[in-house]
């Protein structure tokens, strides 16, 4: 959200502060959006790995699972593209070796 501002683009905390008639801080919008985000993805989730009289198959259901593990590891701090958490966590896959404990090998 920093960077949109810093680079003048809007986002959702900048259109409502501007759009709405609303008291609260930046923090406190911030904060309520990050609820109602949460309370819509645990609702679609819920409509689509329902098991009675689901139309979605199996098969989508595995991949929107998975998709929605991978998308929280992404975006759970901040965007996901300027994670320095994920970028060393990233790295440290690619780039470190794995170590293997002696006693495993036998």
């Amino acid at each position: 959200m920093q960077r949109e501002s810093a680079e003048g683009k809007l986002n959702a905390v900048s259109l409502h502060m501007k759009h709405e008639r609303d008291n609260r801080s930046k923090e406190e919008i911030i904060e309520s959006m990050k609820g109602l985000a949460e309370r819509k993805r645990e609702e679609l989730h819920k409509l689509v790995l329902e098991e009675k009289g689901s139309v979605v198959p199996r098969e989508c259901k595995e991949a929107f699972s998975k998709m929605s593990k991978v998308l929280n590891l992404f975006y759970r701090k901040d965007d996901g593209f300027t994670s320095n958490d994920l970028m060393s966590l990233v790295k440290s896959v690619i780039y470190e070796p794995v170590s293997l404990q002696e006693e495993s090998l036998t």
